[in-house]
């Protein structure tokens, strides 16, 4: 499927790095929502209803693994294929979440790896 279809949610409290990926995956056809927390990411999931949502582990009182909770949860959501964020190196057995790129591993890695998420869903 064509990505100017594709509706992307992106989840970091980081806002450089939001911008960062709202740019360079505008750029790349998709339509991007972005919000900086837990509360913002559960009211665009439920509003907007993403093909993908690319979720930061760490973004303040609330987690990355908890918005996945919400989403696989979630019967309108649960086909929402998450990819978790992180400047560590690795996620928590059990996370829940369709794919991990590691931050370092770049916007370009990121990029391969929602595209792979996107042709399984």
């Amino acid at each position: 499927m064509d990505p100017i279809k594709k509706i992307l949610l992106i989840v970091d409290n980081d806002e450089d790095w939001l911008a960062l990926l709202e740019r360079f995956l505008q750029g790349q056809g998709y339509s991007v929502v972005s919000t900086q927390d837990y509360a913002g990411a559960v009211k665009a999931a439920e509003k907007v209803r993403p093909h993908c949502a690319i979720v930061d582990l760490k973004l303040g009182k609330e987690d990355g693994l908890s918005v996945c909770r919400y989403i696989k949860a979630s019967p309108e959501l649960k086909h929402v294929p998450v990819i978790m964020l992180s400047g560590l190196d690795g996620l928590p057995e059990g996370s829940g979440c369709d794919a991990f790129v590691c931050k370092a591993d770049g916007v370009e890695r990121l990029l391969s790896v929602l595209k792979k998420v996107l042709s399984r869903s």
